[in-house]
């Protein structure tokens, strides 16, 4: 006789980058093997991977693939799934630096959003006539680069693959349709302040945020910060 089968609830949730709905469950207990083994690893790159595996096991919606979306949205879907499968409060403590007592804290993550800063944008314009549209960088980029050991081959791979297409005032070229050679020769002609927009653009690209506040003995308020999916991951 067949065992009976659980039925499993499903959540929907906006994709910050595209406003995108997507639809998802909680992970279960093929999923919380994943993060107790990357969590005893303590490794980054398994941290990353078990991320990207529970996602995609828990994403149902056709199509979705975690590697075609900017890493901000990974980080986020990640979090909701978590909050939706073991509870959206989560406890934590913090030693205060001034007067060295530790505090118990909690944080809602459904109060956690993607933060947008109001100058950042993905157009870059090189001349009054010419510019380019930059894309974000998807896991699939990150995996690429793990392998790059200087800091300018990481940058010259990540520019690359996170050009979408360059115009002028009469055509649009699709980035990805050129060849390498024409590719490597446009962007070693690039005036050096169309770099520096480039590169706010990778500085000003949305993040996940969320900010607890405190006060302390001394009656001083104090701030932790969470930009960082490691914080999420490990907490609780």
């Amino acid at each position: 006789m067949a065992l009976p089968k659980i039925d499993t609830p499903t959540f929907s949730l906006e994709l910050p980058s595209s406003k995108e709905e997507i639809i998802f469950r909680p992970f279960l207990v093929k999923e919380e093997k994943i993060l107790l083994t990357a969590k005893e690893s303590g490794e980054k790159i398994d941290i990353y991977n078990a991320i990207k595996a529970i996602i995609n096991n828990c994403v149902l919606t056709d199509g979705f693939d975690v590697n075609k979306v900017p890493i901000f949205d990974m980080e986020f879907i990640f979090i909701q799934i978590r909050a939706v499968s073991v509870g959206t409060i989560v406890k934590f403590k913090v030693e205060d630096s001034d007067d060295g007592i530790t505090y118990d804290l909690e944080l809602d993550l459904y109060d956690v959003k993607v933060n947008f800063p109001e100058d950042h944008s993905t157009k870059v314009m090189i001349t009054d006539d010419v510019g380019l549209i930059l894309k974000y960088p998807t896991p699939k980029i990150s995996d690429e680069l793990s392998s790059k050991q200087s800091l300018s081959e990481v940058t010259d791979v990540t520019i690359n693959a996170c050009i979408d297409q360059i115009f002028d005032d009469e055509e649009v070229y699709l980035w990805k349709q050129e060849s390498e050679k024409d590719k490597k020769d446009f962007l070693e002609s690039l005036p050096i302040d169309a770099y520096n927009q480039i590169q706010k653009f990778f500085e000003t690209s949305p993040q996940i945020e969320h900010v607890v506040t405190y006060t302390n003995s001394n009656n001083t308020e104090k701030r932790v910060v969470f930009r960082d999916l490691d914080d999420f991951f490990t907490l609780g």
